[in-house]
């Protein structure tokens, strides 16, 4: 069956990216080509959010496609190369480095790279069935797209080395309880639940979005008064911008008003 990716919009800022290759969407080549393409899309069209899910069933990505794999060791090889040529940022870099909010939508098995690749999101959403692991170490291989470096800071050095170490994979519970995602949801609510969680992050202004993404990202490897340093610059720059100026004064004229916090602030009760 072909590769298929395609770009919907299913909610104002929501650019939803689905795509297969069945029979276990083995990351890689065309596909990973068609999820890059997907983001440019989903970016020029102006969304806010996008949603990265998958349309076969039982499968997020399986791992990475090994045979890509060897033949570009092979290509490296024989070309006297010790490293990857410089290029573009790989599509576990891209998901993150976009000024648009990344959400990954594990279905069912989410291993390797396809771990790698939610790992490289900045938010995760699963069904109760999904699993995550990172198995490389019995193919004989590392980790190597951040299943050292991004699951360890998101769950700590202990777990981390546990999971690269021992290979077996995790339920998409312990993955919440160990802080590697943060949604676990019923199999037949896994889409909806991502849609919406999505469309309620892009109805705030997306200026305010980037400036959170800036502030977490820039400031997350820094020591802690650089941090601060790097926080307050952002802060300021939006904070002096005339629409945030609008916003933040409407929401007072509603506290002035007598409203609670909910209904100042704009956020759901539930």
């Amino acid at each position: 069956m072909p590769v298929t990716v395609n770009v919907t919009y299913p909610a104002d800022g929501v650019g939803l990216i689905a795509f297969s290759d069945p029979p276990m969407n083995f990351g890689g080549g065309e596909l990973g080509a068609g999820i890059l393409d997907g983001i440019e899309q989903v970016e020029e069209a102006g969304a806010r959010v996008f949603v990265l899910a998958s349309d076969t069933p039982g499968y997020f990505i399986a791992h990475w496609h090994l045979g890509g794999i060897v033949r570009g060791m092979e290509a490296m090889a024989a070309a006297g190369n010790q490293s990857p040529p410089p290029g573009g940022p790989s599509i576990f870099e891209r998901v993150g480095n976009s000024p648009l909010i990344s959400i990954a939508v594990n279905n069912g098995q989410a291993w390797g790279g396809g771990a790698e690749l939610s790992w490289g999101c900045d938010l995760r959403i699963a069904a109760e069935s999904a699993t995550y692991g990172q198995p490389e170490v019995a193919i004989g291989i590392p980790p190597g797209a951040g299943g050292c470096t991004r699951l360890a800071r998101l769950i700590g050095p202990t777990k981390c080395l546990e999971m690269i170490l021992d290979g077996r994979p995790i339920t998409a519970q312990e993955a919440l309880s160990l802080g590697a995602i943060n949604k676990v949801v019923p199999d037949d609510q896994l889409r909806d639940d991502a849609i919406a969680w999505a469309a309620h992050i892009a109805q705030w202004p997306a200026f305010s979005l980037d400036a959170c993404k800036r502030s977490f990202v820039g400031g997350r490897e820094l020591p802690i008064v650089d941090a601060r340093r790097n926080e307050q610059s952002i802060f300021g720059s939006i904070a002096r911008r005339s629409d945030a100026i609008e916003i933040m004064n409407a929401a007072q004229a509603k506290y002035d008003a007598g409203m609670d916090s909910y209904d100042a602030l704009g956020i759901p009760r539930s």
